[in-house]
């Protein structure tokens, strides 16, 4: 009878405790008889300490050996400036003698980085795809991993910003915005005539758009940049940009006449794909980076 006493007291302590019903009820008994031996405790505390230390010698060691590594690389380089170094190999006195009549951009650069190393750069944008997607995936705030307390904060934080007094940053972002998109634009559509191309116009318009999003909030993006609407200039951008490769490696693989042109050297539409590769390139940084943003600090876009 009293055993039986003991044990329902035990029940309601665990249940009053948070223990579920299906885990054992360790008694003050078992537990003091789990209790770890002193002497074994040091050793064990001791053994931590000196694995942690050859940890710290190791990881030493190593970066010793890579540093040495790299400095003994250096001092078998070329000296800068001496009169024996190559100044051009073979490989760039073709791309400075032959790009603009292969391609047509007087930016040797975009020449190089988009048609001649066309699948390396080609690459990059891949990267940059599945890295937003990754992001996504992980940041993403949905009703199936946000709880009524996160909504909740999320709805407070959008009040305060609906309340703060943004009024100055409103107008200088309304005199910058067409300025930032200008030059933006300009940056990407001139890539194979002058310093610039996809990524940096990219990168501008990217930043353009955070600008915008801390001045009037996301909402007011969602207008023009919905996540619908970033979806598809992403995936398509990316599927524009692998059909044009892909039609440049087989015409230029098999030697077979191209119907897109290389045009004048030195106007706006000419040097080929390269333009619209530009086009498609930035349009994919810059919705990478404006998605990198909002899900760092929205958690949506």
């Amino acid at each position: 009878m009293t055993k039986n006493i003991k044990e329902q007291w035990r029940q309601f302590a665990a249940w009053v405790d948070g223990i579920e019903n299906d885990e054992p009820v360790v008694t003050p008994e078992e537990k003091r008889a789990a209790r770890p031996h002193l002497p074994d405790f040091v050793h064990r505390v001791l053994s931590e300490k000196n694995e942690l230390r050859l940890y710290h010698a190791f990881s030493v060691v190593m970066c010793l050996v890579f540093t040495g590594t790299l400095l003994l690389t250096v001092l078998f380089l070329p000296t800068f400036g001496g009169a024996g170094n190559p100044t051009e190999n073979e490989v760039m006195q073709r791309y400075v003698e032959k790009g603009i009549e292969e391609v047509g951009a007087t930016n040797l650069i975009s020449n190089i980085i988009l048609v001649y190393r066309g699948f390396d750069t080609f690459g990059e944008s891949c990267v940059l795809f599945l890295a937003a997607t990754c992001v996504m995936i992980l940041l993403r705030k949905d009703e199936k991993n946000t709880t009524a307390y996160d909504l909740a904060e999320r709805a407070e934080d959008a009040e305060i910003e609906s309340e703060e007094n943004t009024t100055v940053l409103r107008s200088v972002v309304r005199l910058l915005m067409p300025v930032i998109l200008l030059f933006g634009v300009y940056v990407l559509l001139n890539g194979h005539l002058s310093p610039g191309g996809g990524f940096s116009g990219g990168a501008i318009l990217g930043a353009g758009l955070i600008l915008f999003e801390n001045a009037f909030g996301l909402e007011k993006v969602r207008r023009f940049m919905s996540e619908h609407v970033y979806h598809i200039i992403k995936v398509a951008a990316l599927y524009f940009y692998g059909f044009t490769m892909i039609y440049v490696f087989f015409t230029g693989a098999n030697d077979l006449y191209s119907i897109i042109g290389t045009g004048i050297p030195g106007m706006i539409f000419s040097a080929g794909v390269i333009m619209p590769i530009n086009v498609a390139v930035g349009l994919e940084v810059a919705c990478t980076m404006y998605a990198f943003y909002a899900f760092f600090s929205k958690g949506e876009l």
